[in-house]
């Protein structure tokens, strides 16, 4: 249940930058953490590229490093999500798609000027590897390939 309460955490003041007051203690945590990073770089991209179309481009090129810096834990994500079970994965999907659904409609209520600025921040957060930083238990953990 803490893989969710993490994810949701994460993402419930998606828009104010602070640290988690606690970073992953297990695998399962890692897992809801990570997955909780890729969804919101998947929404960002999407509505960059959508609605802030020069940062947009600027968010997919930063994403598209992470992602390649960062193979090891997006593979092991992948084989993490496969381990727990269907009853928790369904949920963790359930609740990337309410959060995601919520970061598109606040996302949408910002000024022009403020969505590309988000967009940018994304893209130097993600250039930065700023996630490592702030949860750098969890991407060890998945790091490492549990």
């Amino acid at each position: 249940m803490r893989v969710f309460l993490t994810f949701f955490g994460l993402f419930i003041s998606s828009y104010a930058y602070s640290n988690a007051s606690s970073d992953a203690e297990n695998e399962g945590e890692a897992i809801g953490i990570v997955y909780g990073h890729i969804k919101e770089m998947d929404v960002f991209k999407f509505m960059c590229n959508r609605k802030a179309p020069e940062a947009g481009a600027i968010v997919t090129e930063a994403i598209d490093a992470w992602m390649s810096r960062n193979n090891a834990v997006v593979t092991n994500l992948m084989t993490g999500l496969d381990r727990i079970s269907t009853k928790e994965r369904e949920q963790l999907f359930d609740l990337g798609k309410k959060v995601s659904n919520n970061s598109i409609i606040l996302f949408n209520k910002q000024s022009q000027p403020e969505k590309e600025e988000l967009c940018l921040a994304l893209a130097m957060k993600l250039s930065s590897d700023l996630y490592k930083k702030e949860y750098p238990i969890a991407y060890k953990i998945m790091g490492k390939g549990t």
